[in-house]
């Protein structure tokens, strides 16, 4: 099977990589990739950028270079759900567009794979859920999420890439797996914007970051909290998707 696996960031790139084995680094059009065979499947991992308009770009572009028989969204997300700890791993059952305006499902075809997935490990004792991913364009309080997906939302987790990946591959009628490691919990609310860290491509710009922990000393001890989370996310990407290709 051709599998193409998409992360928006360096961290979730090398966690990706990090289950595949020897990974052959690649190019696709501007983007970081990497390609390697593993469990029978070829697989093609891609890294984004954040944000709707990346992930969506990078779908597109992966359609149109692999033709990939599934497409699986890979990373880090926020949980939103009180029972989510960082570290845990939750994989889409239901995906929705957040928005001013409220609400969006998605029709996405999620593979039964995915789903027998989550069962397997969750009766093994595994922290592994199945989930709602919401899809937003900013980033928006935990506590305004909390209160707009209270109903028909189980285990709601915030992300901005998988709901774009999602729409490109329902137009080109391709399954997606999206599969996530909680990163920060619910009572974790950022003290920063994207906009202060990023340039207009959402792309993590250094200087920024500097200039931003200048301007706020008081985020430094999020921001060294919020590694030693991403660590414990990574290792925990690393692991179930050890486990899940096997699977596919």
């Amino acid at each position: 099977m051709n599998i193409a696996i998409i992360v928006a960031m360096p961290e979730e790139f090398r966690a990706v990589a990090n289950c595949l084995g020897t990974v052959a680094a690649r190019r696709l059009g501007k983007l970081k990739a990497g390609r390697c065979s593993i469990a029978g499947h070829q697989i093609l991992l891609v890294e984004s950028g954040m944000g709707f308009k990346n992930a969506a770009g990078a779908a597109e572009m992966v359609i149109r270079d692999r033709a990939p028989d599934l497409l699986i969204s890979a990373g880090f997300c926020g949980g939103i759900a009180a029972e989510l700890r960082v570290g845990d791993v939750v994989v889409a059952k239901k995906m929705v567009i957040v928005s001013e305006t409220g609400i969006e499902d998605l029709p996405t075809a999620i593979p039964a794979a995915g789903l027998n997935f989550v069962v397997r490990q969750s009766a093994c004792g595994a922290r592994v859920f199945g989930g709602t991913f919401a899809g937003t364009a900013v980033i928006t309080s935990k506590a305004k999420l909390v209160g707009m997906l209270s109903n028909g939302c189980p285990c709601p987790v915030v992300e901005m890439e998988s709901a774009a990946i999602a729409l490109v591959a329902a137009e080109n009628g391709i399954p997606l797996i999206a599969i996530r490691s909680v990163s920060d919990p619910v009572d974790e609310e950022l003290g920063f914007s994207l906009d202060e860290f990023c340039d207009n491509s959402l792309r993590i710009r250094p200087g920024r970051v500097l200039l931003t922990i200048l301007r706020k000393p008081r985020i430094i001890p999020q921001l060294v909290r919020l590694a030693g989370n991403s660590r414990i996310a990574a290792k925990s990407l690393t692991a179930a998707l050890e486990k899940l290709l096997p699977l596919l």
